[in-house]
């Protein structure tokens, strides 16, 4: 089994829906943002002011190309991973794609430093050919944290 990777807007769950995932079916689960944070030594806004957006995206490279040599684990990307052609690659290889689907309303912008001074409409409309390209499959995120898990072990096992 290789890895499942949930990739999405901004404040779509996918933290939350890799560590439910992972407890679910007892795999183990990682956050790219976390392992960005332990390396820097400082937080993702953090990184954003010193080494802005290219820098942090850099960063997050890096910590894909950690995280897709793990196997047999559920790993949370940052929103915007996308954006950086080389993470097709790296996040292919490295496992299942998911793109975890939130309508606009519901994503979360708390702690999240592109969400909170964009208009997140017009970034949906820039990545969602990027989530399209980069996913192998899409999973709607507007119910419950266990309709989506069972949603993702539906789609996971197939």
């Amino acid at each position: 089994m290789n890895n499942l990777i949930l990739i999405g807007m901004p404040g779509c769950g996918k933290t939350t829906l890799a560590r439910a995932s992972g407890e679910a079916m007892g795999l183990p689960w990682y956050d790219c943002d976390d392992l960005i944070e332990e390396k820097a030594g400082m937080s993702v806004a953090e990184v954003f002011s010193l080494y802005g957006e290219e820098g942090f995206r850099a960063m997050e490279t890096a910590a894909l190309i950690a995280l897709c040599k793990r196997e047999r684990s559920v790993i949370a990307t940052g929103g915007g991973c996308v954006t950086r052609p080389e993470n097709y690659g790296i996040l292919r290889a490295g496992g299942t794609v998911f793109w975890l689907r939130r309508s606009i309303e519901l994503l979360s912008r708390e702690g999240r430093p592109l969400s909170l001074t964009c208009d997140l409409s017009a970034m949906f409309e820039v990545r969602r050919p990027l989530y399209e390209r980069f996913s192998d499959r899409q999973i709607d995120n507007n119910g419950t944290v266990e309709e989506t898990v069972q949603k993702i072990r539906n789609a996971f096992q197939m």
